[in-house]
C-alpha cells in the first residue's frame, strides 16, 4: 500500500510524475494493492489528530480488509493507536506551554502537523525548524516558506546536512526569506543553532501555546532547550 505521493529527495527524481510513475510500477507488481490518495479519510475518532492521519488510518482499513481483517475487528484497534516517536510526541509541558516534536522534513509534512495541532487547542503554535539537507533546502524553499506561514511565529536553524556536502549560497535562511516572503511581518527568527532558536521561541510564549520543534535532523535536542528555559 502507498499511503500518498510527493516529490522530494531531489538528486534522485526530477518531477513529482518520476516519483509517481516508481511507486506505480512496485504497485502493479503487487497482487493487491491500495493507494491510500483515493480513500476518504475515516469518521470515526482517533487517538492521533489530523486529517493525514484519519487518511492513514482508512488506508490501513483497506489493506486490513485485503487480507481478510474485518473492519468491525479492525476500527476500535486503530483508535487506540497512539502514533510513534517524533511524530507530534509530546515532550513536556511548563508554565502552560505544551512541547511537542515531530520529524516532519517536507512542506506537506509540516502543513499537514500544523493543522493538526490547531485541531488539539485555539492556542499559539510556534514553531522552530530545522531544514534537512541541502538538495531539499533548495528545491522547495518556497514550498517550507509557505508552510511555515500557517504557524504564529517561526524560528529557523541552519540545514541539517546529514549525508549531504554543502551547496554554495543554500542555508536556512533560504527559508526564512521564503517565509518572510509568504507572510511579510511575520515573527521571524534566523537562529542558525537550534538552542538560540528554542529559547526565542520560549521567550515569546505564553499559557495555552504549542511549541514545536520540526525536522528530520537533531532538533528534537531543542525541545529540552525549550523546556528548561521555559522554567
Amino acid at each position: 500500500m502507498v499511503t500518498n505521493v510527493d516529490l522530494d529527495h531531489h538528486a534522485t527524481f526530477g518531477s513529482r510524475a518520476e516519483v509517481a510513475e516508481l511507486l506505480e510500477g512496485w504497485l502493479a507488481r503487487a497482487p493487491q494493492a491500495v493507494r491510500g490518495w483515493e480513500l476518504e479519510p475515516v469518521a470515526f475518532p482517533l487517538a492521533v489528530a489530523g486529517e493525514h492521519n484519519r487518511r492513514n488510518a482508512a488506508t490501513a482499513l483497506a489493506a486490513l480488509e485485503l487480507i481478510g481483517v474485518a473492519r468491525a475487528e479492525a476500527e476500535p484497534l486503530l483508535g487506540e493507536f497512539a502514533g510513534a516517536g517524533r511524530r507530534l510526541e509530546r515532550r513536556g509541558q511548563a508554565h502552560g506551554v505544551t512541547v511537542l516534536d515531530t520529524y516532519a522534513h517536507h512542506p506537506a509534512e509540516i502543513a499537514a502537523d500544523l493543522q493538526a495541532v490547531r485541531e488539539e487547542g485555539d492556542g499559539r503554535v510556534l514553531v522552530l525548524f530545522q531544514p534537512h539537507l541541502y538538495s531539499r533546502t533548495r528545491h522547495l524553499a518556497r514550498e517550507f516558506g509557505a508552510a511555515l506561514a500557517a504557524a504564529d511565529a517561526v524560528a529557523v536553524a541552519e540545514v541539517y546536512p546529514a549525508r549531504e556536502e554543502p551547496i554554495e549560497g543554500v542555508t536556512g535562511k533560504l527559508i526564512v526569506d521564503a517565509v518572510a516572503e509568504a507572510r511579510p511581518g511575520f515573527p521571524l527568527a534566523w537562529t542558525p543553532d537550534p538552542a538560540d532558536g528554542a529559547r526565542w521561541l520560549a521567550g515569546r510564549a505564553r499559557s495555552g501555546d504549542t511549541i514545536l520543534t520540526v525536522g528530520a535532523g537533531d532538533v528534537d535536542l531543542a525541545a529540552d532547550v525549550v523546556l528548561d528555559a521555559l522554567r
